[in-house]
């Protein structure tokens, strides 16, 4: 790493908004034992597979050893990058990141040391068994309008290199002692692989340096996705039974691909009612004022994109079980939330990642989207909102009513 410059290049990072970069500088120094790891993993692997093994007969704790290392892989790998595409975009700042690179580099710095204290464990412990929900997800991302080009370089690196260790534990499935009965399961993966590249791919051509503002948001989404499926596919190719365990992964894991091949306002079948609760979309498209305000919403969508990702994901969720429409104690449909785009109230069943969120069973949540001050100069809103839902008989209709009312309330 380039060293740190002196009080000019100090007080050129603080021109430019950036923050100090000691806290990660000392997490990126102590995992770099993560990569000697990753080599270990890599080269135990290969030696089970020339001795016949494979992956189904790997014993448990040597599966979790592999799961944890990637886990602590590719999170050490993100931090890093992004660390290092700012440092060489401008080494007069080295030692200053933006504020959204520190955040996020912190995010997954700070939970490497986890997976690596567990990798440990599994080398010395033939009955250690991995805790927590498996696959496990990559930390929230930091969501901005206006993404640094240096973080999109960050990504689209780490992106080609966590591909190519991907790719490498792949290899182990080609074994000829594989029984017949897992060759569907071989299929699944070398689907979830397929489906990771093809977004790493188009993440890789759109993005190039100086790259418009404007098209940043579809690089850090195809990015991201690609991430994403990375780091549960590495899961799944050291721990095979999790695909078997849960047959849906397979539809969860490259559904992302599908998010985002829905046409978008403007195109032909484009439905600007899809964020609307089923059961209520007629009554409103009946409703002048409600069209108005369907149609503010896109209209001021910066990224309608991700709006409607976020509720493919949701329609996924939804169509395997995951989460349900919340009902009350009488089995009552609770019904939509009370402002446009009046969607509708969910209950997780099963826990669950939609928007880079984790749920957990028994929460409720909706998506609350609002362009209430977008016309006045303030920002649009995509969230999930998640809460204690209660009954209301207000019903918010138009994009400019004031919308400060607690979230615990719903229409119905």
């Amino acid at each position: 790493m380039a060293e740190r410059q002196g009080i000019i290049g100090k007080l050129v990072a603080l021109a430019k908004g950036e923050v100090a970069a000691d806290t990660l500088e000392a997490y990126r120094r102590a995992g770099q034992t993560v990569y000697d790891l990753l080599k270990q993993v890599e080269d135990r692997r290969l030696e089970l597979k020339i001795q016949g093994s494979n992956p189904w007969t790997v014993d448990l704790a040597s599966q979790a050893q592999f799961l944890c290392a990637w886990n602590a892989f590719v999170l050490q790998t993100l931090g890093d990058r992004l660390l290092e595409a700012d440092y060489q975009a401008d080494p007069s700042t080295v030692g200053y990141v933006p504020p959204m690179t520190a955040e996020q580099a912190l995010a997954y710095y700070s939970q490497v040391e986890s997976w690596l204290n567990r990798a440990h464990q599994a080398q010395y412990n033939p009955a250690y068994q991995v805790d927590g929900y498996l696959p496990a997800d990559l930390p929230p991302w930091e969501e901005s309008e206006s993404c640094p080009n240096t973080h999109l370089d960050g990504m689209v690196e780490a992106t080609r290199l966590i591909r190519t260790h991907a790719e490498a534990a792949i290899a182990t499935f080609e074994a000829e002692t594989i029984p017949a009965e897992k060759q569907s399961t071989i299929h699944q993966i070398r689907q979830l692989l397929a489906a990771a590249n093809s977004e790493a791919d188009y993440a890789e051509q759109l993005w190039k340096p100086n790259l418009p503002q404007a098209v940043h948001p579809k690089v850090e989404r195809y990015a991201k996705a690609a991430l994403a499926s990375y780091y549960h596919l590495g899961q799944i190719l050291a721990m095979p039974q999790l695909l078997e365990h849960n047959p849906s992964a397979t539809t969860q894991l490259i559904s992302t691909s599908n998010q985002l091949q829905r046409p978008l306002p403007g195109e032909v079948g484009f439905d600007p009612w899809c964020l609307t609760d089923p059961a209520a979309r007629d009554e409103f498209q009946r409703n002048t004022e409600a069209k108005a305000a369907i149609a503010t919403i896109w209209k001021y969508d910066p990224d309608p994109e991700r709006t409607l990702e976020i509720q493919a994901a949701i329609d996924a969720a939804l169509a395997q079980g995951a989460i349900s429409y919340a009902k009350d104690r009488w089995g009552t449909r609770l019904g939509h939330y009370y402002c446009c785009p009046w969607a509708p109230i969910y209950e997780v069943k099963r826990a669950v990642t939609i928007h880079h969120q984790q749920l957990q069973p028994g929460q409720e949540f909706t998506l609350d989207i609002s362009a209430m001050t977008v016309a006045q100069g303030g920002t649009f809103k995509r969230k999930l909102l998640v809460g204690s839902f209660q009954p209301t008989d207000e019903i918010c209709i138009s994009q400019s009513t004031h919308r400060d009312r607690p979230s615990h309330h719903r229409g119905c």
